[in-house]
């Protein structure tokens, strides 16, 4: 296959309001959500992407285009080159083997009232008619490569851990053999213990059968140690998208920078450098025109408040693209004016 394995092209998604609530905020026309605005990103086979970005940035918006669990208001979401945005029935259930979620809440998205095999088989019974012993032996089989014991087919979600749920929602993801998998925040409500577990799990799972991953998430942590590349959004667009070591440990893209420079770190003597962000989110319902992140922005000039941003490669870095009318100007250093300085916290005399 030559090409992405799947992308997205200029892809929108636009939640309607109600009447109501369109009277409410004063508009004449019906008003929307703008979700995603927009969005083109690409995901090779064998690759992980990573997707991070605050919440309401419309991570889990575009992960869900690509899974057409959403379907998009305009754009194109390519997988080995055919548009499945416009797929329906039967030919849209034969695709979806293809790519395949991991959802959030393991106990939101686990029916308790199932049994492990019945869980796990799920899809396979949506593709073919094979018989309950059949699905039961391939249940038996595919535990072990996520970590879970071959003969907890006949327990509860209830009777497992954070853990091992995530891993029942890893295996029903895989039982198709999918050729990507969208992860939504797999790690979000573990510990860092069993965060660390489930990590392990992914890396090797894919080095064994080739997988492709959409990393959803907000640890900047997970992101640097399974992705490949990364792309940032704010706000429904993509600010910056480039290889995960370029992106995390040069960051050009003002909203980038921020955003990295807020993560905690362990060593709580060392000395920070945060960008002073200030001013209101825009509203997802009225855009502002130009840069979205142009209100907060410290390094903002009348351009930006007027011109949207492309998003273009930085000089000598063609993998490495921002959407920044100054990408340029502050990809090294910020002013100093710019910048403050958050001292190591002191101890209490005892």
């Amino acid at each position: 296959m030559t090409g992405p394995l799947l992308e997205t092209r200029n892809v929108t998604k636009h939640f309607p309001l109600s009447r109501s609530l369109t009277q409410f905020f004063g508009g004449e026309a019906r008003l929307a959500i703008h979700a995603v605005d927009g969005v083109s990103v690409q995901v090779a086979a064998g690759e992980t992407l990573g997707l991070i970005g605050e919440s309401g940035s419309g991570k889990t918006t575009l992960g869900w285009l690509m899974a057409r669990l959403h379907s998009a208001t305009s754009g194109e979401v390519l997988f080995e080159g055919q548009d499945v945005s416009q797929l329906s029935g039967a030919p849209l259930r034969r695709w979806r083997q293809n790519l395949q979620v991991v959802f959030q809440d393991p106990v939101g998205s686990l029916d308790p009232r199932q049994r492990v095999w019945q869980i796990v088989s799920e899809p396979i019974q949506a593709q073919h008619n094979f018989s309950k012993a059949k699905l039961r032996t391939l249940v038996a089989e595919l535990l072990p490569t996520v970590g879970l014991p071959p003969d907890c087919l006949d327990q509860y979600p209830h009777e497992f851990s954070g853990g091992g749920r995530q891993r029942l929602s890893l295996a029903r993801a895989l039982s198709l053999k999918p050729k990507l998998v969208v992860l939504d925040e797999p790690t979000s409500a573990l510990d860092v213990a069993v965060q660390a577990q489930i990590l392990n799990r992914l890396v090797s799972l894919q080095r064994e059968f080739g997988f492709s991953y959409v990393l959803i998430t907000h640890n900047v942590a997970a992101v640097r140690f399974v992705a490949d590349r990364v792309a940032v959004m704010y706000l429904g667009k993509v600010a910056e998208v480039g290889p995960v070591r370029d992106v995390l440990e040069h960051p050009v893209h003002p909203y980038t920078k921020a955003l990295l420079a807020a993560v905690p770190v362990a060593d709580t003597r060392r000395r920070r450098t945060r960008y002073k962000i200030s001013g209101e989110v825009p509203t997802l319902i009225r855009p502002p025109p130009g840069c979205r992140f142009a209100a907060r922005c410290p390094f903002v000039i009348d351009r930006c408040r007027v011109e949207e941003p492309l998003l273009l490669p930085l000089v000598g870095a063609s993998n490495h693209v921002v959407a920044c009318h100054r990408a340029a100007e502050v990809a090294d250093v910020a002013p100093e004016s710019l910048l403050v300085t958050v001292p190591p916290p002191t101890t209490a005399a005892a």
